[in-house]
Parts: C-alpha cells; sequence; structure tokens
C-alpha cells in the first residue's frame, strides 16, 4: 500500500510524519531537522548517524545558515498570552489555598524552635 508523501509506517504500524520540529540555540540540532525533514523514511539512529557525517563533512560558510537561526533564535520561547494567563491564574490560585504563614520562610531554625515555644505556652 503506498504511502502519502511526507508519511511512512513504523515498525510498529503507525504512521510517522515528518514535523519540523522548533528552532533551538545548537546549529547542528537546527541541521538535524532540516536533514530529518528531507530524509523521514530513514530511522532515528539513521537520521542521527548519517546527519552527523554529513554535518562534519560541512564546509563553514555550509553551516553558516544553522548559526544564523540558532544565533536569532530567543533563549526562552514565547508563551502565548493565554497560556500566561492561565499560569498566572494557577499561581494565584495556590498562593490562595496556602496560608500567609505558609508563604513566610523562617530565618532561622533558631527562630521556629522559639516560635514553636511560644504557641505550646498559649
Amino acid at each position: 500500500m503506498a504511502q502519502p508523501s511526507g508519511e511512512t509506517s513504523t515498525p510498529r504500524g503507525g504512521a510517522m510524519t515528518c514535523k519540523p520540529g522548533k528552532k533551538t540555540r545548537n546549529p547542528y540540532i537546527n541541521f538535524l531537522r532540516d536533514f530529518r525533514q528531507k530524509n523521514c523514511h530513514l530511522s532515528a539512529v539513521e537520521i542521527v548517524r548519517q546527519g552527523a557525517e554529513q554535518w562534519r563533512r560541512m564546509s563553514d560558510e555550509q553551516k553558516l545558515p544553522y548559526v544564523k537561526i540558532a544565533f536569532y533564535t530567543p533563549m526562552k520561547r514565547r508563551q502565548c498570552a493565554s497560556c500566561r494567563r492561565r499560569f498566572a491564574r494557577m499561581k494565584q490560585l495556590a498562593m490562595k489555598t496556602q496560608g500567609a504563614a505558609a508563604r513566610r520562610k523562617p530565618i532561622s531554625g533558631v527562630r521556629v524552635k522559639k516560635e514553636r515555644q511560644m504557641k505550646a505556652e498559649k
């Protein structure tokens, strides 16, 4: 049975697609991302093996586009606005569920012992 272009079947029977992946700060990983797209019929081990071989043979001029991508990629991925809002709400709820005392950190172990003694005396 013929597979649509861009997809092959894996040994386990599932369909494997050639997804581009995200850009990273590592030029070699960015090269492998492109190499995987062009050679998605290979296994993961073969992609890395052949990709590493090709990367070693490349000149600095050939590697330059991948170096530029890595240089201009931000350190952290930006979150979408809805993800940031959801994270902020979760953080707020966590702070509300904890008491004010639980949020405070003790200054030293001695202070904690004194506070416990004072509570025991009351």
